[in-house]
């Protein structure tokens, strides 16, 4: 997203030997570290960690669908096997997860959809900012 001016510049520069986002993975592991010394458990940094993955693996695996059905046509580099059976399989053991998750754990839960929704006025934001 920083490399396509989604986000700050700094963060997409890319390392010349290592050729990984060395800036921003070093951010995130300052917010991490951030995170669990104040005060938070590593069980609790865990289950919120996890309930967002999950989210987007589920929202990655339904775009399958959404793409077969908007581009017929388009060449696929890949073939997803078991198609459609096993990609819907995915999405609904995704989506058990994650209710169970969230009913079991709601604080942690209901903060990691907060930090995902509170990233959405930013992205905005930047594309306003990257189109004037």
């Amino acid at each position: 997203m920083a490399r396509d001016g989604y986000f700050f510049a700094v963060l997409g520069r890319v390392h010349p030997r290592f050729h990984t986002t060395s800036v921003a993975l070093l951010l995130q592991a300052m917010l991490s570290i951030a995170l669990l010394l104040s005060g938070g458990s590593f069980r609790q940094f865990f289950s919120l960690a996890i309930f967002s993955e999950w989210l987007f693996y589920m929202l990655t695996a339904s775009t399958v669908f959404v793409f077969r059905r908007r581009e017929p046509d388009a060449p696929r580099p890949y073939r997803v096997w078991g198609y459609p059976v096993v990609p819907v399989l995915f999405v609904l053991a995704s989506a058990a997860l994650l209710y169970y998750t969230f009913t079991d754990n709601l604080r942690n839960s209901a903060l990691g959809c907060l930090v995902i929704l509170a990233g959405i006025p930013v992205f905005y934001a930047f594309a306003r900012q990257r189109s004037v």
